[in-house]
């Protein structure tokens, strides 16, 4: 059971997160080809009940034949002098014109050079966890409690070994 957990954390949280990152970079690349620029509007901005060091930025923006597509993204408290969305404030939205709700703002777009520095950081990481997985000290049995029986006892139902008889000088004979 432990190995299996062991497996899923060490090898399948991060490639679920290079998944997710090979995704958002396609979807840049689409953008970059086909999408249409909006203009959007910060409509909230909430802490997060998860991190209270993120907070939950809401948006809005307008599409060309009168509907609006919500989103939301999320900020990361920084240094002293970050300036920090509020509401009313206004944002570039980059969006996909056969469907809207794929966008991304702009100045977030994932390139090349993340998804590179992504996936050596998936292979050192999962290098060094296959070579430690290996080099673990194997678990072993644990040992029964209470003396261990003799390799010499014997079951009662065999005839005792016969001694020895030695003959010596005088041909008497000595039994050890």
């Amino acid at each position: 059971m432990n190995a299996v957990l062991i497996v899923v954390f060490i090898i399948g949280a991060p490639l679920v997160m290079m998944v997710r990152l090979l995704i958002q970079h396609q979807l840049t690349l689409e953008l970059r080809e086909q999408g249409l620029h909006a203009r959007g509007e910060v409509v909230r901005s909430r802490r997060s009940w998860l991190n209270a060091r993120h907070r939950i930025v809401e948006y809005v923006f307008p599409l060309p034949d009168g509907g609006e597509i919500h989103g939301e993204y999320k900020e990361h408290r920084s240094g002293f002098g970050s300036q920090r969305a509020s509401e009313g404030d206004s944002l570039e939205v980059l969006y996909h014109p056969d469907n809207p709700h794929r966008h991304q703002r702009v100045g977030t777009e994932v390139g090349l050079f993340a998804v590179l520095t992504g996936v050596f950081g998936l292979v050192v990481f999962m290098s060094l966890a296959i070579i430690v997985m290996m080099n673990a000290p194997s678990k072993k049995a644990p040992a029964p409690h209470g003396s261990t029986p003799s390799g010499r006892l014997r079951t009662y139902d065999e005839p005792p070994p016969r001694s020895k008889r030695v003959t010596g000088p005088l041909n008497r004979t000595n039994d050890y």
